[in-house]
């Protein structure tokens, strides 16, 4: 009869110890129309090291020398082991805990010989041995658990969503000082130009055929232009100390070899269904984690309004046989009365669930505006970039032609300066245009996840 209740009870126990309070997890819904512009998108399949699809070997080594320099990423590396670490605190709750405690008293308070050791103080020793266990009877522990797993999932994310930002901010530094150089050239260029129509200035005026006011106006374009260059001159300084920084290198032993765009290649990029974006985005899944562990906090706090009981065996050890024992016990807490607490903090995670859903809503929508904004930029770009280039070739032939013409005093020098100013200004669209076709491309490779995928 007792064999038969011992297993009425441990059946009970194993019913109990399944329950969970913890409710099902559903994903927000969310809306994914197809993109609007991605008809005229090529498709190509996107790899894991992407940046390499633009073939230059000096942006290769600057992406690979950052994956592993760089400081906010080792750092986000640091989070995941504290999230492990985490998981294994909140994992230690589901096994048995066990100490050991041990105590000496002696029966005299005087300074004892060996025979006063004999006859008057013999000291007690103890010790005392217990295993512990707490039944998980309503889930709360491996709700607990499942917190810390989804919260070690969800900074696992968040450093790969790191990683892909720091891939496409080397990338976009890069070509930003690639940009700056041929911004630079064509200004000191167009410095050396200037220089030169002020000798053919002052050589006219020697000749009695141009005044003194075209030397003026020449000495003052050469000054401009000698402020353009040292503007730019300080901007690439700043923008390669940026990206040295993201190397995690000093800024004072940095420097990109490369001159120019020479050799670049710009890539197709895969344009993946919206639908598939909320699975090929870092951030995105994330945020799901996080609304995951918010989850399963609520299955803890339910829980924590019923009975928990533990159980474990003790044995006393003593120097007197007679004084050894070993006892079972168990402890039973049941809450009566928190004043609120236990409501409060139901209330408090519950809220919590239903913020991160709005967020993770939020987020779906911010990686559809981002990859909308990389389509729409990666076309027109493309196609401003294409217009300036023949501007600017158009722009630097009509400079030459009024050039000869102030020569012979066909045209006044003011034209020659208008000529010379529109051909700076288009040269410097064009080059901005270059850059921002790239940029686009970047952002759009980020927007659809680049070559994540999930571990």
């Amino acid at each position: 009869m007792k064999h038969k209740n011992f297993l009425i009870l441990k059946s009970v126990l194993i019913l109990l110890s399944a329950c969970s309070m913890t409710p099902d997890y559903h994903r927000p819904e969310a809306q994914t129309p197809a993109w609007r512009d991605a008809q005229s998108i090529k498709n190509a399949e996107v790899a894991a090291d992407w940046w390499t699809s633009f073939e230059s070997v000096e942006l290769n080594e600057l992406m690979e020398r950052a994956l592993v320099n760089n400081n906010n990423l080792q750092a986000s590396l640091q989070r995941i082991e504290q999230a492990r670490a985490d998981l294994k605190i909140a994992g230690a709750s589901l096994l048995p805990s066990a100490d050991v405690t041990a105590s000496y008293m002696s029966s005299s308070t005087q300074a004892m010989n060996i025979t006063d050791m004999r006859n008057k103080g013999i000291p007690d020793y103890t010790a005392d041995a217990g295993l512990s266990y707490e039944l998980d009877l309503f889930g709360a522990n491996r709700a607990k658990v499942d917190a810390s797993k989804s919260g070690l999932k969800g900074t696992q994310y968040a450093h790969d969503a790191l990683a892909l930002v720091i891939m496409g901010d080397v990338a976009q530094n890069y070509f930003n000082v690639l940009n700056l150089k041929e911004r630079r050239r064509i200004a000191q260029n167009n410095l050396e130009a200037t220089h030169d129509l002020l000798e053919v200035a002052e050589a006219r005026f020697q000749t009695g055929a141009r005044t003194q006011l075209d030397i003026t106006r020449q000495e003052m374009q050469v000054s401009k232009a000698g402020a353009v260059v040292t503007a730019l001159e300080q901007e690439l300084a700043l923008a390669q100390n940026a990206l040295a920084v993201l190397v995690g290198e000093p800024p004072q032993s940095f420097n990109v070899e490369a001159k120019s765009y020479k050799g670049l290649h710009i890539p197709n990029v895969a344009v993946v269904q919206p639908s598939d974006l909320l699975e090929r985005r870092p951030d995105i899944k994330s945020m799901e984690a996080s609304l995951k562990a918010a989850n399963a906090d609520i299955g803890a706090a339910r829980a924590a309004f019923y009975p928990s009981m533990n159980i474990g065996p003790s044995l006393l050890f003593a120097a007197n046989p007679s004084g050894s024992a070993f006892t079972m016990a168990g402890s039973i807490f049941v809450p009566i009365f928190q004043g609120g607490r236990l409501e409060g903090k139901l209330d408090r995670v519950t809220a919590r669930q239903k913020e991160l859903a709005e967020n993770y809503q939020q987020t779906v929508l911010v990686a559809f505006q981002e990859a909308e904004n990389a389509l729409t930029k990666v076309q027109k770009t493309l196609e401003r970039e294409k217009a300036l280039k023949q501007t600017a070739a158009k722009a630097h032939e009509a400079y030459d032609i009024a050039k000869n013409q102030y020569s012979l005093s066909v045209i006044e020098f003011q034209d020659v300066l208008d000529s010379q100013r529109m051909m700076l200004e288009s040269e410097d669209q064009y080059e901005r245009a270059r850059y921002e076709t790239l940029s686009a491309c970047i952002e759009l490779f980020k927007a659809m996840g680049g070559g994540w995928k999930e571990k």
